[in-house]
């Protein structure tokens, strides 16, 4: 009977459990987080992350979608990047599960928009190897457009200009 009692408090405990959940987007990498579940699981916590756009919200209903790379995870994040490809709000939940008991959905406190992502520029290093220049950049964005203009000095009316396009997505 005791212990009747304590499985069920620790359901309610479950089901009413809510915790912080945020959304870091730097460079359009947008980055899910979550505190980690404070009540006691004799078994791994796994976590899934659903999210809604507004074509699931307006024309499929209120429809929410899984998202692939974080369904039952162990982790306190999930990279939605990908996912989150529109310029459209988003709304985003995470549920808790241990064992066969399931948390309620927690969702962002607002909708998340990749408009409002945080553009840091890139390092940049040149150094000069040979007769030609090198240039590096740390941490570039998921895609970037580059452009390097090039003269010698007191040649400035001879200008090289070269662009570049780089991105994640493929292989350069």
């Amino acid at each position: 009977s005791h212990d009747f009692v304590e499985l069920n408090i620790y359901r309610l405990i479950m089901y009413i459990l809510s915790y912080k959940i945020s959304m870091k987007s730097i460079n359009m990498r947008h980055t899910l987080t979550w505190r980690p579940l404070q009540a006691a699981c004799n078994t791994t916590v796994l976590y899934s992350v659903q999210y809604q756009g507004e074509f699931e919200l307006q024309i499929l209903n209120g429809h929410w979608v899984d998202a692939p790379e974080c369904r039952q995870i162990p982790d306190t994040r999930c990279d939605l990047t990908f996912d989150l490809g529109s310029d459209s709000d988003y709304n985003v939940r995470v549920q808790a599960q241990c064992g066969q008991d399931l948390s309620t959905w927690t969702q962002l406190d607002r909708t998340f928009n990749r408009r409002h992502t945080v553009l840091t520029a890139p390092e940049m290093a040149v150094a000069v190897v040979g007769g030609t220049l090198q240039v590096s950049f740390s941490s570039p964005p998921l895609m970037a457009s580059i452009r390097v203009t090039v003269w010698r000095k007191g040649h400035e009316q001879r200008v090289g200009l070269h662009i570049f396009i780089l991105s994640s997505y493929s292989s350069i």
